[in-house]
């Protein structure tokens, strides 16, 4: 069922499109919640339980102030990592869990997909470098399918399609293939749609700060030209001229920013943003079918803070030339924190919560909401490492070292 609507326009310069199904289009009113900066926010609870209720067949899970929460600490037990097998990685972009206790890692630098057995050896190797089928260029996106996995070239705009033990079965590209730059694909339902947002490809703007966005694109059929459901609320950017530079435009993220949450997982895709704690989750048709929200975020950043986060986005840049680290020292910032990191969808609709760390805490908090809404606890990660993909009862993580190096983990918990 689609509906006509007129765009609506906040101050961040987003806005819902026309022509989306009628469901969507009220859980994107969730995806512009950087409109309701200037809203009376709702009132905080004092709860310490989760409530969660029915509306119309979508679960709603109500969280309270996310900090008064009561839920039992979990301690994840490593099964194994790359770096005790010598397993050597070059930029790992993403993974997805496999029947038997394997994992699928789509080892982006080196053009392959790593198949780990169970015990975290290689079981084997799926693709190289190169234009042919099942050949990959870049590797930037992941899925679980009922027979494999697919796993998404953005570089050769063409998805590939393999079976659970590594074999290449069929691949596809998008509408018009190479035209879509940075796309990402989140999920596919049985009916062959994709659900897809666009990356961080972007053109320059002008002086100043502005709130980007990125498009929510449904392909119905892969060589079919994609319907824009949405416009999301993306990440906060600073647009600076370099001094000297001979009219160089150069992009800095605003400290303590606001971001968009897209993660998806076999035909489930769960949305957000940093904003507040106001997460939906939807199936590639656009039924939404969950909503979490929670009370956090929005502490003053302090001073100290500021010239953490500072000095860290420094030594990030440290081999820039000096023109280029004096503007660093210009970038703005929010005054306050936003409420989350980001958002990992699970089977049977289990959502990790990653909450903000503040500069220099080593440590970041996930929260667990379990599939039938209660939390299922809370667990501290390292604040630098990325959760790629979780399970019922394991989850896989990378972090890299003081010298780049990749480690990828799989832990039980």
């Amino acid at each position: 069922m689609t509906m006509r609507m007129d765009q609506e326009r906040c101050r961040t310069g987003v806005f819902v499109s026309s022509e989306l199904s009628a469901l969507l289009i009220g859980a994107f009113a969730l995806a512009t919640a950087s409109c309701g900066r200037d809203a009376a926010p709702r009132a905080a609870t004092e709860s310490r339980a989760v409530e969660v209720a029915d509306s119309g067949g979508v679960m709603v899970v109500e969280l309270g102030r996310v900090e008064k929460l009561s839920a039992p600490k979990l301690t994840p037990t490593l099964l194994h990592s790359t770096s005790q097998k010598e397993i050597e990685l070059f930029r790992v972009t993403a993974a997805v869990l496999l029947d038997g206790g394997g994992v699928a890692l789509g080892n982006s630098g080196a053009y392959e997909v790593l198949l780990l057995a169970d015990d975290g050896s290689v079981d084997s190797r799926a693709g190289r470098r190169g234009e042919g089928p099942g050949e990959f260029e870049e590797i930037t996106a992941m899925i679980r399918s009922p027979d494999g996995f697919l796993v998404y070239d953005a570089r050769l705009g063409r998805m590939n399609e393999f079976t659970e033990s590594g074999d290449f079965a069929t691949s596809w590209s998008f509408g018009s293939g190479r035209s879509f730059m940075d796309l990402k694909p989140l999920a596919r339902g049985t009916e062959g749609e994709t659900l897809s947002v666009v990356g961080e490809s972007r053109i320059f703007y002008p002086d100043g700060v502005r709130r980007d966005t990125t498009p929510l694109l449904m392909f119905r059929q892969p060589e079919g030209d994609p319907d824009t459901l949405a416009l999301l609320p993306a990440a906060e950017w600073s647009y600076h001229l370099i001094p000297g530079g001979g009219g160089i435009r150069f992009r800095f993220e605003v400290g303590f920013g606001r971001d968009v949450v897209a993660f998806g997982r076999e035909d489930r895709v769960v949305f957000g943003e940093t904003e507040s704690l106001d997460l939906s989750v939807y199936r590639t048709d656009g039924t939404l079918t969950r909503r979490i929200r929670g009370d956090g975020g929005g502490a003053e950043v302090s001073a100290d803070e500021v010239s953490a986060w500072r000095a860290e986005e420094l030594a990030k840049r440290a081999e820039l030339p000096p023109e280029f680290l004096a503007v660093v020292e210009t970038v703005p910032h929010n005054e306050t924190f936003p409420a989350l990191e980001t958002a990992v969808l699970g089977p049977g609709e289990m959502v990790w919560i990653g909450l903000h760390a503040r500069p220099g805490d080593e440590t970041r908090a996930w929260l667990v909401i379990g599939p039938d809404g209660q939390a299922r606890g809370r667990m501290d990660l390292p604040a630098a490492a990325r959760v790629l993909a979780v399970g019922a009862d394991r989850f896989v993580l990378v972090r890299r070292d003081e010298l780049e190096v990749e480690d990828v983990r799989v832990y039980a918990y």
